[in-house]
């Protein structure tokens, strides 16, 4: 009897930007009592994603050293060394370190501390169901993230180059996406500039 294989997915955290408009890395920043990388992080383990991989690049062995030990459990840590050259060189390592039997990832980032658990896991259920090869969550009709890529999009996510997302290549797969309604504010809310972060951290303090 043939038992079809359970889909795996996976998850990529960007964490390797240089923070220049915040002026310190913002992974490090507290929220809610905890650097804002270790909210991220445990968000995925409760979602509970079959992979995780973690990019750094800028401030790498500081985040390491004062990210909570505990934090990186279950986690592989890849280093992008050209992370000056934006976002889609880390995307690029991300994916290429991802096992070959992954379906799918959720592509994570790290200036977004408050997404819950439970969006991820809406998201990653849309992709099981079979919607599409791009899932996107939406809060109040809006476009947030994570998103979720099927592997048939890793080629195309990978040849992306400067300071560009996956993003860039939605257009071109307009009819592969589906859009999962959350009531999760969370996934529109990052942390660009010092302005940002202090909204995001009032807010949880309201």
């Amino acid at each position: 009897m043939n038992v079809e294989r359970a889909l795996r997915i996976a998850a990529v955290v960007l964490a390797a930007g240089r923070s220049s408009r915040m002026g310190e890395p913002k992974q490090l920043l507290p929220v809610d009592g905890r650097a804002s990388l270790e909210l991220v992080l445990e968000s995925l383990r409760a979602a509970g994603v079959d992979e995780v991989v973690l990019v750094l690049g800028f401030a790498a062995e500081e985040i390491r050293r004062q990210i909570a030990p505990e934090s990186f459990e279950g986690v592989r840590v890849v280093v992008n060394p050209r992370f000056e050259e934006g976002m889609a060189g880390s995307l690029r390592e991300g994916l290429s370190a991802l096992r070959e039997n992954a379906d799918a990832a959720l592509i994570v980032l790290a200036d977004q501390p408050l997404v819950r658990s439970g969006t991820m896991d809406r998201t990653v259920e849309k992709f099981r169901a079979g919607g599409g090869g791009i899932v996107i969550p939406t809060y109040k009709g809006k476009r947030g993230n994570p998103v979720l890529l099927g592997r048939e999009i890793f080629a195309e996510a990978m040849a992306l180059t400067g300071d560009t997302g996956c993003r860039a290549i939605f257009a071109e797969h307009a009819s592969r996406i589906v859009e999962v309604e959350v009531d999760d504010p969370g996934i529109l809310q990052d942390m660009d500039t010092r302005e940002d972060y202090e909204r995001l951290r009032d807010g949880v303090r309201s």
